[in-house]
């Protein structure tokens, strides 16, 4: 049962499991900010942990960099906390993604491997892992995709942040799942400095091109081609949210405007 009283908790009496989804190492600059923020108005919200209150160790599954920053840089004896009582881990799994998630973004494998681990959990059914984190279904469906399919060389290019999310998903669709054509179309998206029309109409012509090879996806994509435009006027909040969404999917606002238009026409039967 959650406790949501706040205490004050030994810091050494607290440990940060496998459950905590954040592995990476947390940047320095980072967590002095946060330390000098602390240090002038306070701990504003707790940590969680898992647990309950006068039963220590602990094992931290909410706010490891307050917890670092208070531990390791304000060299603090006690930190503000909740308990969540005794959940299982899949629990403990789901808050400490749902909470890292909203706020510094994780790295590419720290996610991965957190709703990775959930799919399984929950019998490859991704519309459980989207009903547990409140996240997209197209999200949690991208991560699955390309961990499943993608190559070893793919995914460590991945996590050391060298290529994106969203374009080794681009490359994967565009070579029809076909691993080694992937791994040369994300170089040639690379290497020619491919905008995200171009990236786009590989896809396309890769999917219905699938014997086509890397070098003429590529060729065919930076083809001058004829397009109609359409003038669309947003509100205030929504241009807003859009550069916001085109930000964190690494996408042109054009482009990401154009999917989104073309995956609700879809949606509603339009789109045959």
């Amino acid at each position: 049962m959650t406790d949501d009283r706040i205490h004050d908790i030994p810091v050494n009496d607290i440990e940060i499991g496998d459950k905590n989804v954040r592995h990476d190492p947390l940047e320095n600059d980072d967590l002095r900010q946060l330390a000098d923020s602390i240090k002038l108005i306070g701990q504003l919200q707790p940590v969680m942990l898992r647990g309950n209150y006068g039963s220590p160790p602990y094992e931290l599954i909410i706010g490891q960099r307050r917890f670092m920053a208070i531990k390791q840089i304000l060299k603090k004896k006690e930190i503000k906390a909740t308990f969540s009582g005794r959940i299982s881990n899949t629990d403990a799994l789901i808050k400490s993604l749902a909470e890292n998630m909203c706020r510094v973004e994780l790295s590419y494998k720290d996610a991965a491997d957190a709703i990775t681990e959930l799919y399984k959990h929950f019998g490859r059914d991704d519309r459980k892992v989207v009903d547990a984190t409140g996240f997209s279904l197209q999200r949690v469906r991208q991560y699955i995709y390309i961990e499943e399919r993608a190559s070893s060389t793919t995914k460590a290019k991945l996590r050391q942040e060298k290529v994106t999310r969203v374009d080794v998903h681009r490359a994967l669709r565009a070579a029809s799942d076909d691993v080694v054509k992937a791994d040369k179309l994300l170089d040639l998206m690379g290497q020619y400095k491919l905008d995200g029309h171009e990236k786009k109409r590989a896809v396309d012509y890769g999917q219905s091109h699938p014997r086509a090879s890397a070098e003429e996806i590529i060729k065919r994509a930076k083809e001058p081609i004829v397009e109609r435009q359409f003038l669309v006027k947003l509100s205030d909040k929504a241009r807003a949210a859009l550069l916001k969404a085109a930000e964190k999917l690494s996408m042109a606002p054009d482009e990401l405007a154009a999917q989104a238009v073309e995956e609700w026409l879809s949606s509603k039967g339009f789109v045959q």
